[in-house]
């Protein structure tokens, strides 16, 4: 069969890329790649949405797209085009499998779960003309059986790309999709296979896309000195309870770490229990930028408002705490309540959600709840003012950054302009809802 693998693009109207350092990076769609890998015998063509045109003209047996909730409204327009082309159309990824019947409604089929074990079949019933309508995994993929990204159809960047070595998270943050997913259970991929897939690597650079690679540490000290010999670098998310772990962080700067995000999330413990971030201790942030910082790892925060405990002078706090504390970037979110969450549902039943809101809003960059303490006019103000607020403060802690990658910058002046340009880019929120094109 001809199949079409569709990741639809993620830059929203009215929305603002919340990764600064994104409008300079392609970052590769990984899982289309692996859902090539499981497509042996068939002719795959991937199209990524962000930086090329879905091609609507040529001639496909099968259709698969991914689906966030902020893109559902699009991908349901780009399936319903292919359908009515007569095309099938298969949909997965974290929107359908939390919200499964409303992607019935513009699919033909549905994957519920990760694909290792699903994709297949599913293949064979297309080919036999008898697709179901639901594909459920019925266990989480053993990491083992996970294939080689077929990274020949990425169309990649020549200095940067991504690598998945883990799975899942043991943690319970409130806001946070994965408890609701049915990969949630944290696994670790082996970690020969892990280092033989960086060694292959034509790039320097790389992410971990991982939700939380360090929740097994031992697992993560051993990839950390397995992948140390491959001479790349990269950058990973991770959490502050890896703080004051000396051997750890040690490792991560043998092994190429130049930069963590980090999810404070925020400075004010009555939130982080709020938010059941149980794992974040404030009093040692601090500690641990210093420590970070001590090894050349340039430090990204990652805060989120709009929870209950968050009033007005929040957004000043955080602001005063980020330069305070020497964070070198920071990623500012609006809390957000996706559709078919436990989070989603308490706002519903408290009658906070605001009825004219549109999918496309549920970026983390929109108010689309009445927040406790201030209008969601307030929450996007607020976030917006934070964001002008650290953004000379960032500038100028531009040599600073570039002086501690300088041997990386003579090397690979790719990644030199990779910072540069996202360190200059001026983070616009979404424009307010209501306003016209929006």
């Amino acid at each position: 069969m001809k199949i079409l693998l569709v990741k639809p693009r993620w830059s929203q109207q009215g929305g603002h890329e919340q990764i600064r350092y994104a409008q300079a990076v392609k970052f590769p769609a990984l899982g289309l790649g692996l859902l090539a890998a499981l497509s042996d015998g068939h002719e795959v063509t991937i199209a990524d949405g962000g930086w090329e045109p879905i091609p609507f003209d040529r001639q496909f047996d099968l259709v698969g797209i991914t689906v966030t909730t902020f893109a559902s409204q699009e991908v349901y327009a780009i399936a319903d085009r292919f359908r009515a082309q007569g095309v099938r159309v298969v949909l997965g990824g974290v929107h359908a499998c939390i919200m499964t019947e409303e992607c019935l409604e513009h699919a033909d089929a549905v994957v519920v779960g990760e694909a290792e074990y699903t994709w297949p079949a599913l293949l064979r019933d297309a080919e036999a003309g008898k697709l179901q309508e639901v594909y459920r995994a019925e266990k989480a993929t053993e990491m083992r059986h996970v294939p080689p990204v077929r990274r020949d159809l990425l169309g990649e960047s020549s200095w940067f790309t991504a690598v998945e070595a883990t799975r899942g998270c043991p943690n319970g943050c409130h806001y946070c999709y994965l408890p609701h997913v049915p990969w949630h259970e944290h696994r670790t991929r082996p970690v020969e296979l892990v280092a033989e897939e960086i060694r292959q690597l034509r790039q320097k650079a790389f992410i971990f896309v991982d939700e939380n690679i360090f929740a097994d540490r031992a697992y993560a000290l051993e990839l950390l000195r397995a992948i140390a010999p491959c001479r790349k670098f990269f950058l990973a998310q991770a959490p502050t309870n890896i703080a004051g772990d000396t051997e750890l962080l040690d490792a991560l700067q043998a092994a190429g770490c130049f930069n963590l995000q980090i999810g404070f999330q925020s400075f004010n413990r009555e939130v982080l229990d709020e938010a059941k971030v149980h794992q974040n201790q404030v009093a040692r942030y601090r500690s641990f930028v210093e420590e970070l910082h001590a090894r050349r790892i340039v430090v990204s925060g990652f805060f989120i408002f709009g929870f209950d405990r968050d009033g007005p002078d929040v957004f000043r706090h955080t602001v005063e705490a980020i330069k305070e504390l020497g964070i070198d970037d920071a990623n500012l979110f609006a809390l957000t309540p996706f559709p078919g969450t436990r989070l989603h549902d308490k706002l519903a039943a408290e009658g906070r959600l605001l009825p004219d809101r549109q999918r496309r809003h549920f970026a983390w960059s929109h108010a689309v709840f009445q927040p406790s303490q201030m209008s969601p006019e307030e929450l996007e103000d607020g976030i917006q003012w934070a964001y002008d607020q650290l953004y000379p403060h960032f500038r100028g802690k531009l040599l600073r950054v570039l002086w501690s990658q300088l041997p990386r910058l003579l090397k690979n002046p790719r990644f030199g302009w990779g910072i540069i340009s996202g360190n200059s880019r001026r983070t616009r929120v979404a424009q307010r809802i209501g306003a016209p094109g929006i």
